[in-house]
């Protein structure tokens, strides 16, 4: 992981206060897409939370996960739910173990992720029919692949 993603801490404050959050438009999108509940997701790069909030708010139990402990910090300041842990950790650093999820979701930080391994990484973390989600610009509607 490059040492600039790791920068972004000593600012968290500021980086919360000026980024923009992002429109319910897009959970609405990764439900239609799922075709039903979301029940657990697993957050990589989480930053301070402006996505972990959009999807917790609609019920989902996120784990965040971000390398960067002073921007947990500061999800930790915006995000009091329940359904919502954090894990100090890269998507590099996250291990295959019981625990997989229904969808797996960055939002503006999968660039921040090692190229190797990447998506058995990914596919490791999900359960069986799962579905990964990356965004980070404009939403928009894509097709549902057909399964055999």
């Amino acid at each position: 992981m490059p040492d600039r993603a790791l920068s972004f801490g000593a600012r968290a404050e500021a980086y919360e206060r000026f980024r923009p959050g992002y429109p319910l438009e897009l959970f609405d999108l990764v439900r239609e897409y799922v075709g039903g509940p979301v029940p657990s997701a697993l957050e990589i790069g989480a930053g301070t939370g402006k996505a972990t909030r959009l999807f917790a708010g609609q019920g989902v139990a996120v784990t965040a996960t971000d390398p960067d402990g002073a921007m947990l910090a500061e999800l930790r300041k915006h995000v009091r739910d329940a359904g919502v842990s954090t894990v100090r950790a890269s998507l590099e650093d996250l291990r295959p173990g019981r625990r997989r999820y229904g969808l797996v979701y960055a939002v503006a930080a999968l660039h921040w992720t090692e190229p190797e391994g990447r998506w058995a990484r990914v596919a490791s973390l999900l359960e069986p029919a799962g579905v990964f989600l990356s965004a980070g610009g404009q939403a928009r509607r894509c097709g549902r692949p057909t399964r055999p």
